[in-house]
Formats: C-alpha cells, structure tokens, sequence
C-alpha cells in the first residue's frame, strides 16, 4: 500500500514531464526553421515577419498568374513580368523587416542577394530560365554551407536558434543535416521540375514547396525535437 502512492506521483511527474516538452516543442515549432531572425531572442511581430517571408513569393505568383488570366501581357512574357515584380518585392521586404523589426533575416538577405542579378538577367535577355534556377542556386549555397559548416565542426543552427531552442549538444550536428538534406533536395526536385514541366506547374511547385516545405520539415522534425529538447529541472521541493 505504501508504494502506490509513491508509483502514482512518479506517473503523475512523467506526465507533467511530458506535457511540458510537448508544450515547449509546440511553441518552438516555427521557431525551427532556420529562416529566423538574426537576433532570434527578440520578439518579432508575426505580420511583419511573414510580409517579409513570404510577400515576394506571393507578388510573384499574383502577378504571373493574373497576367495569365487576364491576358495583360503576350503568355510567354508573363513569367518576365513577374520576376520583376519579384525582384522588386524582395527588395521592399528586406528594407519593410529591418525598418520594422530591426532584423535581417538571413535566408531572404541571401535570397534578395541573388533574386536582384537574376532578375536583371531575366528581363534583359528575356529568358525565365534564369529566375528558375534561381532557386536552384538558393538551396544549393544554403545546403552547401550547413554542410561545410558540419565539417568545420561548426553550428551555425545553434548560433541562430540556441536562444529560442533548447537542445541537447549532441542534436544540433544531426539538425544540420537534416536542414542542409532538406534544402539540396529542394534545389533537385526543382532543376528536374522546371525542365520538364510548365511554367504554370513549375511556379505551382515553388509555391506550395517555398511556404509547405519548411512547415512539413518543421512537423516531421517534431518527434526528434521533442527527444532532445532540454527541459527545465524540477524546482519543486523533495
């Protein structure tokens, strides 16, 4: 009879145990995605933040599928109107972010970085090809780079998430990976999309994998977040 009461608490604190690290890998789960801020302790206002991710992706999609539609301009050089709008778009968001969050994301730096010279090139030689590999390009330097720095022994995921994401040491090379993985993945399915298909599928594709993509990565890396995840200590008295 004594040990029950002393099985049921240790239940009890299982459960709580549980409950907790499941509270705290729900709350980080956008917090996961290394598109963060460059000073990720900040608060960030979640409009702005997505203005800033995802409002160059969203103008370049309106603006293809809306002069496709509606016939604005000759079919083949809707793809051309909207890698301008594209270019334009990143570069309002970056200066938006910064003015309004203090922030430089370092995913849409890089991605802006490229988009501009790509975007020259689309419009002055007329050819889409060029904002197409665009993307390629992207994930490639982003995949790249996690792995160079795995070599190097380096963590630049913990650098950007440590502060909102408290892991074990030993996940953060194993989370580095799988990000790097990810975005190489991401650069091949593209080249093989764009080569093969339309226009209309292929930027189909790079909406739903630029906004779905992490968002899926994030949930699969649910569970292994959730193993790792360092939980404060009990500070209840004994």
């Amino acid at each position: 009879m004594t040990d029950e009461p002393k099985l049921s608490d240790e239940i009890r604190e299982g459960d709580q145990v549980v409950d907790r690290a499941m509270g705290i890998a729900a709350e980080k789960l956008g917090e996961t995605n290394p598109e963060l801020a460059l000073k990720p302790g900040q608060p960030k206002q979640n409009t702005v933040k997505m203005a800033v991710d995802y409002g160059p992706l969203i103008a370049f999609g309106l603006t293809f599928f809306v002069c496709k539609i509606f016939k604005l301009v000759p079919a083949a050089d809707c793809l051309i109107w909207a890698s301008g709008v594209l270019g334009a778009a990143s570069v309002l968001a970056l200066i938006g972010g910064l003015i309004a969050e203090k922030r430089i994301a370092w995913i849409p730096l890089v991605s802006c970085l490229i988009t501009i010279p790509m975007t020259i090139l689309t419009v002055v030689f007329h050819d889409a090809t060029f904002v197409k590999i665009k993307m390629t390009i992207v994930d490639v330097l982003i995949g790249g780079i996690l792995l160079g720095a795995l070599v190097l022994k380096k963590q630049p995921l913990k650098a950007l998430l440590g502060d909102a994401l408290k892991l074990k040491d030993s996940a953060w090379p194993r989370l580095t990976l799988y990000y790097a993985l990810f975005y190489l993945a991401m650069a091949g399915v593209n080249e093989a999309i764009w080569r093969t298909q339309s226009d209309e599928f292929w930027l189909t594709w790079k909406l739903g994998s630029m906004i779905g993509g992490p968002i899926l990565l994030s949930i699969c890396l649910l569970p292994f977040l959730m193993k790792n995840m360092i939980t404060e200590p009990e500070s209840d008295a004994r």
